[in-house]
């Protein structure tokens, strides 16, 4: 049953991560720029934030109903966040600037912009906390060994996806660097990364 569990959530979080995101985006910008294994560090710490906000989808409605100043705190934070990210890739060179920064350094870097672009997804905590309530429907998520099963698949279901943007990227790298040979993919980045800000500020203020 726990193995049911986790493979069900990681097919969910599989799904839910398909849709063009900051995590997605970095990590085909690092594996473009760079190789697939500074996407896959960006893979990884995207991952984490699913672990660290499907452990508090646990705790319960409670934390929700206690912390929904934190929620709208993220939802107006990330907009100015993503518009300045935005600003610093259309305005970057594309001269590779972390050349003289050691592979230790960047693979650090790499995971930090992962985590730090994953934790800046509020909709994530609600999203499983009612993905929760679904599946309490047909499983009991109740024992320790469940919420573990559950919590795992979280993660794991995002990294998988990720790592498969990461593959692609690789696998189409020379392809898509063609495609986009007469438009470089900082400013590509940048485009995306406003559009994002300017629909999440839709949905602050709608």
């Amino acid at each position: 049953m726990d193995l049911m569990i986790f493979f069900i959530v990681a097919a969910i979080s599989f799904g839910g991560s398909i849709h063009i995101g900051a995590v997605n985006l970095a990590v085909v910008q690092a594996t473009l720029n760079r190789n697939i294994s500074a996407g896959i560090l960006v893979a990884i710490g995207g991952s984490i934030p699913e672990f660290i906000y499907s452990f508090i989808a646990l705790k319960g409605v409670f934390f929700l109903k206690d912390n929904q100043f934190l929620l709208s705190w993220l939802n107006w934070l990330i907009i100015p966040i993503f518009l300045l990210m935005g600003l610093v890739y259309l305005f970057r060179k594309e001269s590779n600037s972390v050349d003289k920064i050691s592979v230790k350094d960047k693979s650090k870097l790499d995971f930090l912009k992962g985590f730090s672009l994953g934790m800046l997804n509020p909709q994530l905590l609600p999203f499983w906390f009612f993905m929760l309530i679904f599946l309490n429907k047909y499983f009991a998520i109740n024992d320790l060994s469940a919420k573990y099963a559950f919590v795992l698949g979280t993660g794991m279901g995002a990294f998988a996806i990720l790592a498969l943007f990461a593959y692609l990227a690789h696998r189409y790298k020379l392809y898509i660097n063609q495609l986009l040979s007469n438009f470089s993919v900082n400013r590509l980045m940048g485009y995306l990364f406003i559009s994002l800000a300017l629909i999440q500020a839709v949905k602050v203020f709608a």
